[in-house]
């Protein structure tokens, strides 16, 4: 094979690279693939190869369906299709008697390795890491485009536009197939891909710009020798003995990455793709390869790598050190709050100077409200470390909900807000932990009245949906709009209006419901409305729920107010 035949196979068209004079004959592409964006995407990257037209389906097996119609020049499909992945549509495809030597270009995310490994073992000529690069996707779906037409216009009645034009006087004064060669000489050496393909010997016949200049070497002097006659290294015996095995018919992966030493002794990964054509009825078998640099990229991954590990061992640093520090906190609280009680009840004496009671009641309940920060810090902490464990008994759900509500009474009054608690009849018992299933409610509740005007009303309705329970907190107070939600539901989020300035808080209540619904298996989900209230409601899942053995101790018709 001539270098001339080399340049024709490795055409990869561009766009930009081909004189909108050319004749290129149009090739099908069938793309696979279920999410619509997806779909659309690789549709307009397909047709803007020159000569390209594709045929996009969501549906797999629809896809081999058009393929038994009409074969196409490649396939293109997201390896995890849900009815049937990457692996078992290539078997199928090939299966099909005008199929069998179509092209696959699997797309797989780092996550579907096993996937894609299945893929390249039925025989994927190629794959692409999603999301999709466009400069990479147009390199390797045009390279392999090119060498499919390249092997259609071997045979007998292929198209006419290869051949060239004879003037009068039997004088060729233009020859489309030389230029044509041209023009593919330097859209090649322009794509930023190493390119060669080697003979049946082991030999170059082609080298583009990009590989020669990898080895330091120009493209005249590599055509015609081996690898090893030009550097007897590590990477030169690699490709000599997988293009061998290559054409020998073994199976191997035909896309993979590899480590290698450049003339200046920087070491560079590559993506490196074989395509083996073995050759038979009068053809000479060649391996073709192009190797893509993506040292950069890697370099970005492990930097990626070594910021989320970095990211991870300060969060279980700044864990730790919150519960060091809660711990720490706690122990003098305890004291300022057992001293001051004993103060502002007068238990050893009388106090000459009354004011000095006042004081004390005051050191009380600023010291109760700090403790109670630090311990849901302490909670927040444990429930990321994953230290937060259950202690689970029975629970009958609306008198647990009542005996909460005697917590917030004075609130509520204060408040001028009436807290009403609404129960199922047929509700079951509860297995849970008793005081994490009252810190979720007392959270919300005290939230729901601490954003509700004057006289409004705090509804608690308690209702069981296929023996899973669900607990809904419903206000009618200054709500919030889906930023300020997402904002809520943050640890140390705070909802920034003038309304909640007026009230105290750390911004943990509602995160640290979450946490604590979520390790007992439940969902929590908060809607809400702007000035017009919002609804938070816990569903507990239904093994969590128990056989009912008597009637609420709350009738729905008689609630109870706060």
């Amino acid at each position: 094979m001539t270098t001339l035949d080399a340049e024709r196979l490795l055409y990869t068209p561009q766009h930009d690279g081909i004189e909108r004079g050319a004749s290129v004959p149009s090739q099908l592409v069938v793309i696979v693939d279920d999410r619509i964006t997806n779909l659309k995407i690789l549709e307009r990257l397909a047709t803007s190869l020159d000569g390209a037209i594709a045929a996009t389906f969501a549906e797999a097996r629809a896809a081999l369906a058009a393929a038994s119609r009409e074969p196409p020049d490649l396939a293109i499909i997201d390896v995890k299709m849900p009815e049937l992945e990457g692996g078992e549509f290539i078997r199928r495809l090939r299966a099909q008697p005008l199929c069998a030597d179509v092209p696959v270009v699997v797309i797989a995310s780092y996550e579907d390795r096993e996937l894609l490994h299945r893929a390249l073992d039925a025989g994927a000529a190629d794959y692409l890491l999603s999301p999709v690069d466009h400069r990479e996707f147009r390199a390797r779906v045009g390279n392999l485009l090119a060498l499919r037409r390249y092997r259609r216009a071997q045979r007998p009645g292929s198209e006419p536009g290869w051949r060239g034009q004879v003037e009068d006087g039997g004088r060729r004064q233009h020859d489309p197939l030389h230029q044509g060669h041209e023009r593919l000489r330097r859209v090649i050496d322009a794509i930023p891909v190493m390119i060669c393909a080697t003979d049946r010997d082991g030999r170059y016949v082609f080298v583009n710009n990009h590989y020669a200049s990898f080895l330091g070497i120009r493209p005249s002097r590599l055509v015609g020798k081996r690898p090893i006659e030009v550097d007897e290294d590590v990477f030169s015996r690699r490709l000599m003995e997988r293009d061998a095995r290559l054409l020998a018919g073994e199976t191997l992966p035909t896309s993979f990455e590899e480590e290698i030493v450049d003339s200046d002794g920087n070491v560079r990964v590559l993506l490196t793709t074989k395509a083996a054509f073995r050759g038979g009825s009068g053809e000479e078998g060649m391996v073709v390869t192009a190797s893509l640099d993506i040292t950069a990229r890697k370099a970005a991954e492990h930097d990626l790598l070594a910021a989320k590990e970095s990211a991870e061992i300060a969060n279980r640093s700044k864990t730790e050190f919150l519960a060091n520090m809660s711990h720490e906190l706690r122990t003098p609280l305890n004291a300022i709050i057992g001293f001051s009680q004993v103060m502002a009840g007068e238990m050893l004496g009388p106090i000459a100077t009354q004011k000095y009671v006042g004081y004390a009641r005051d050191i009380v309940a600023s010291a109760e409200h700090l403790l109670g920060i630090i311990n849901d810090i302490l909670d927040v902490s444990k429930l990321e470390a994953g230290k937060l464990d259950l202690v689970e008994e029975s629970i009958d759900v609306p008198k647990a909900i009542a005996d909460l509500l005697q917590l917030v009474e004075a609130k509520a009054r204060a408040g001028d807000i009436r807290v009403v608690l609404r129960g199922d009849r047929n509700a079951p018992r509860l297995r849970a932990d008793v005081r994490k299933f009252k810190q979720i409610l007392l959270n919300l509740v005290t939230n729901a009245i601490k954003f509700s005007p004057p006289g409004s009303e705090v509804e608690i309705a308690v209702t069981s949906d296929q023996g899973a329970i669900s607990i809904a907190v419903v206000d009618h107070g200054i709500g919030m709009d889906a930023r300020e939600i997402e904002l809520a539901v943050t640890r140390f989020g705070q909802v920034a209006s003038a309304w909640s300035r007026r009230h105290a808080g750390t911004g943990l209540g509602l995160p640290l419901a979450i946490g604590l619904t979520e390790l007992h298996g439940g969902v929590l989900r908060v809607q809400s409305t702007k000035g017009v209230g919002t609804t938070v409601t816990v569903t507990f899942p239904r093994e969590r729920s128990e056989v009912l053995t008597g009637a609420l101790a709350l009738d729905e018709r008689a609630p109870r107010s706060a």
